[in-house]
């Protein structure tokens, strides 16, 4: 036993050490990767070739790996995981399973946070090196070696709580890049129907849409189980992930697991779970978790002809289990408890509620509950209660919270409008799928009209300028804050409310046939007109790379003709590509 102590403190000094060598060694990195960076353009020039960042082709980087990750899915139906594997090997050894690796770490939206080597990849030459540098990773998997996560914390909700993540270096994150590549379609296979959380081209609108589907009935479950699992990604048991995470090489997995943490200098093991904030950890999350709406269905048959009502949707952590009545979600309880102790998992107690559906309960920013109608009103029902979904309070004070940071007394108008239309609409755009949320909107623009009115008042000192000032008229709306039509806050009031029909279950993304179905579900949800038609004319397709404008990278809208040579801001002139494809265009005339 004391041999064992000695050995693990000589362990953890050795990554300390480490880890202070590449802080010491990180301003000398920058110098040693322009000197492979020319030595790599040299050799391209004598044998005249181009080779950089911007010379990738992507569309035919993008159809190779949709054809290797459908024949995942295809092996993985018919139960051949040797093949699963031999594709995995496939995807990690070609340059198109790299470049796109690559192109997923640096379009990530935590492309800016450094890891403990404080690298950052910040230009095409860094991505084109980088690739070389994963090329090398890949090629002998039992040498590589993770290195420790960074440890920082993010404010949890609305709460003082704060939520531990995990930084991964750039490389890390780039292999486990590239093995998401060959996992996820298998772990998408083999996920529960209704669970919606970190998937391909499924969000947490289908969840409330699923949800409205079953609820929304006149023999609807009674009663629902709001499940909390306590720390679920820090405590996920290591063992099970080791047996049942469909990779070809445990031995990278037991590296990200076992890489450790580094807090202010001080290296701690991770003996259980999976960091927040690493790219194959939501997968994770999900291989721990599937199953449990299979078994719980199982453990609810019908009787008699009775149905249970027993329905179980997921998003990640998150879940909710329906019951006919409250016998029937207690003991769902105890079999979910079953569930995740074999996973090294327990429920939050507190936060885990059986509540009556009259009661209501909120789930993934929405409160939903049934209410009593008077069918006098509406003579097409004939039910008692009516299925209202809305904005939860909580969801609706972050949002306030948010916007009293923003309309400060000091601060100009034009820069409240850049900085509170952005928060409005990405906020109204994912409300919008309840025709109840109207009257949230219009309550939240009389909310922020009444801050506006304050603001003015402490610039102008009289109603009769703010009107003449800063209140402008539309078609729509007769007060409006801005300085012109084009430049003013936006009410969410005039969001179009969005009727989501339910997902198709049994619809797979890695399935060729099926992108077109996925596709056209998502061309519904774009809000602004102009940016729609747009997205419309190109078949929602980056015309570069070829692949879905809504694959989660940014989209830029180009001008074909410049501003500066005469272009204008038209349908005609306007093309939506990809961050990085928008880079590939700006650069064309250049090496890289």
């Amino acid at each position: 036993m004391r041999n064992n102590i000695v050995i693990n403190k000589k362990r953890t000094n050795c990554r300390v050490f480490t880890c202070k060598i590449w802080s010491l060694k990180s301003k000398y990195l920058q110098e040693a990767i322009d000197r492979r960076y020319l030595k790599q353009i040299s050799k391209s020039k004598k044998s005249g070739l181009k080779i950089g960042w911007h010379e990738i082709d992507w569309k035919k980087a993008e159809t190779k790996m949709k054809d290797l990750q459908e024949k995942i899915v295809i092996a993985t139906l018919n139960g051949n995981f040797k093949e699963v594997y031999r594709l995995q090997w496939v995807i990690l050894q070609s340059i198109e399973g790299q470049t796109l690796a690559i192109r997923r770490v640096v379009t990530n939206k935590g492309s800016k946070t450094a890891g403990i080597d404080n690298v950052i990849w910040s230009s095409p030459k860094d991505y084109w090196l980088a690739i070389q540098e994963l090329r090398k990773v890949v090629k002998k998997p039992k040498e590589y070696r993770a290195q420790p996560l960074k440890r920082v914390y993010i404010p949890k909700g609305t709460t003082k709580e704060m939520r531990p993540l995990g930084i991964p270096t750039m490389i890390d994150r780039a292999v486990q890049a590239i093995y998401h590549l060959g996992v996820d379609p298998v772990v998408e296979t083999q996920s529960d129907p209704n669970s919606y959380g970190f998937r391909k081209n499924r969000s947490t609108q289908d969840a409330i849409t699923t949800i409205r589907s079953l609820l929304d009935k006149k023999t609807h479950p009674r009663w629902i189980m709001e499940a909390d699992i306590s720390k679920c990604f820090d405590q996920i048991s290591h063992n099970f992930l080791m047996k049942h995470t469909p990779i070809c090489h445990k031995m990278v997995l037991e590296q990200w697991l076992k890489s450790g943490v580094m807090e202010e200098m001080n290296y701690r093991e991770t003996g259980e779970g999976t960091p927040q904030g690493g790219i194959i950890s939501p997968t994770l999350c999900n291989i721990a978790l599937n199953g449990i709406e299979n078994i719980i269905k199982k453990a609810n048959p019908l009787r008699k002809g009775i149905k249970p009502g027993v329905h179980v949707i997921r998003y990640a952590d998150d879940m909710v289990i329906t019951g006919k009545n409250k016998k029937i979600a207690t003991k769902n309880k105890e079999i979910l408890k079953n569930f995740l102790a074999e996973r090294g998992l327990q429920l939050n107690e507190n936060k885990t509620l059986i509540t009556h559906i009259k009661k209501g309960f909120d789930f993934l920013g929405f409160n939903i509950r049934r209410m009593k109608w008077n069918s006098k009103l509406n003579k097409n029902t004939d039910q008692e209660t009516v299925l209202i979904i809305k904005p939860s309070k909580v969801s609706i004070t972050k949002l306030k919270e948010s916007i009293k940071k923003i309309i400060i007394m000091n601060k100009p108008i034009e820069r409240i409008i850049s900085e509170i239309n952005p928060v409005l609409r990405g906020w109204g755009e994912h409300k919008r799928i309840s025709y109840h949320t109207q009257e949230t909107f219009i309550t939240i623009d009389n909310w922020i009209y009444n801050k506006m009115l304050k603001w003015s008042h402490w610039h102008t000192g009289s109603l009769r300028r703010t009107v003449n000032k800063y209140l402008i008229s539309t078609e729509t709306r007769k007060w409006n804050w801005g300085v012109s039509q084009k430049q003013k806050i936006i009410n969410l009031g005039e969001i179009p409310i969005l009727r989501l029909r339910p997902l198709k279950l049994n619809r797979n993304p890695y399935i060729k046939e099926n992108i077109e179905y996925f596709n056209k579900r998502k061309e519904k949800r774009i809000d602004a007109k102009f940016r729609a038609t747009i997205y419309k004319k190109f078949k929602q397709m980056c015309p570069i790379c070829g692949e879905s404008l809504h694959n989660g990278e940014l989209v830029e809208l180009h001008h074909i003709i410049s501003q500066k040579s005469g272009g204008k801001y038209s349908i005609e002139n306007i093309q939506p590509l990809h961050q990085v494809c928008h880079q590939q265009i700006t650069h064309s005339k250049k090496f890289v």
